[in-house]
């Protein structure tokens, strides 16, 4: 998997081309008043990473196990604290992810898919942290 970004000599809308297959090309931007938001800022996009990712794992997960999944929405916001706020071992950026589950399922079949809502790629990334080398 590989992305890359590329801003011209003015103003922050920055192209992101990425895609294993196909080419996918995305905008981020800053918001009005320091950007022309014309796209989504980097926050924003791990949001979306991370609530995208938990859709696409409870879809996979109800495909296998043949559950009659209706559809499933996820919010995720993320909060930047300030340091007056934070308690003793918290981080500066909290993520609440809220998970709704649609369709005639089972207390049983509820349950298992939020547990499985919690083996996302990108949930794991941001929990257990990654490698980063910076060339």
């Amino acid at each position: 998997m590989k992305a890359t970004a590329t801003m011209g000599p003015v103003g922050y809308r920055t192209e992101i081309k990425t895609g294993q297959k196909t080419p996918h090309t995305l905008f981020a931007d800053e918001p009005i008043g320091k950007g022309d938001d014309t796209g989504p800022t980097p926050i924003e996009m791990l949001a979306g990473a991370l609530a995208s990712c938990t859709t696409l794992t409870l879809r996979s997960y109800a495909n296998l196990k043949g559950i009659p999944l209706e559809g499933v929405d996820v919010a995720v916001e993320i909060v930047r604290r300030k340091p007056s706020e934070l308690r003793p071992g918290e981080r500066d950026m909290l993520i609440r992810k809220q998970v709704t589950i649609r369709g005639g399922l089972t207390q049983e079949q509820k349950d298992r898919l939020l547990q499985v809502a919690d083996k996302c790629s990108v949930l794991k990334a941001l929990r257990e942290g990654v490698d980063l080398e910076i060339l």
